[in-house]
């Protein structure tokens, strides 16, 4: 089965390429391995072979850097490496390769901050990026859903500034706000998906619903 490397600083595209591969797959045949596990482990689930033939997925995340990751054994199950950074490809013989660079994901960040700030501005901040990042409403709101999830739980992993950040921003919803947006943010994504709802009215009606 396919072999698969992603990496890049773009984090928040990456995780959620990431998650629609592991949705092709059934929860219990999914095995996750962080970076400081050991290679033994990770040698003993490729070498576990499936009783009932049922596709299976192994995902080892930032794997150490000086592993020869090509020699693995790896030939009954799909098989990806996941890094937050950016590595050299010339050492991944053989996978099939996604980069995520992390300039898309900061430029996107002031109209996140806007929004999370409940500021009219993020109409101009709209209106400037789609001047120089025409036809990305579907990233957009990718990176909206991430925010509300941040506002809900900040991930353990953030650093100190994006707590401060998420907890200021935080405080300008109630929990059941945040929720709903959430809900109101799927319809429009659904709308647009469907034909249901033109681009210029579903980023309108998207930055109205933080700033109303």
């Amino acid at each position: 089965m396919k072999q698969l490397l992603l990496h890049g600083a773009g984090t928040v595209n990456s995780r959620k390429n990431l998650s629609q591969l592991k949705e092709q797959f059934d929860p219990s045949n999914v095995v996750i391995f962080e970076g400081g596990v050991n290679i033994s482990d990770v040698l003993g689930e490729l070498a576990t072979v499936s009783l009932l033939d049922e596709n299976r997925l192994i995902i080892w995340e930032n794997s150490p850097k000086e592993l020869t990751i090509y020699k693995l054994p790896i030939t009954n199950c799909q098989f990806i490496l996941w890094f937050d950074y950016e590595v050299d490809i010339k050492k991944y013989s053989g996978y099939e390769v996604f980069f995520f660079p992390e300039e898309k994901e900061a430029s996107v960040f002031p109209l996140l901050d806007l929004l999370g700030n409940r500021d009219s501005l993020a109409f101009l901040e709209l209106e400037k990026r789609n001047r120089t990042s025409p036809n990305d409403t579907q990233y957009i709101l990718t990176m909206v859903f991430y925010l509300l999830r941040s506002l809900v739980v900040t991930p353990k992993t953030a650093g100190d500034f994006i707590k401060k950040k998420n907890e200021k921003m935080r405080s300008n919803f109630h929990k059941d706000e945040l929720i709903n947006l959430y809900k109101s943010t799927l319809e429009i994504d659904f709308k647009i998906k469907s034909g249901l709802l033109e681009i210029p009215q579903a980023e309108f009606s998207l930055i109205n619903l933080f700033t109303k």
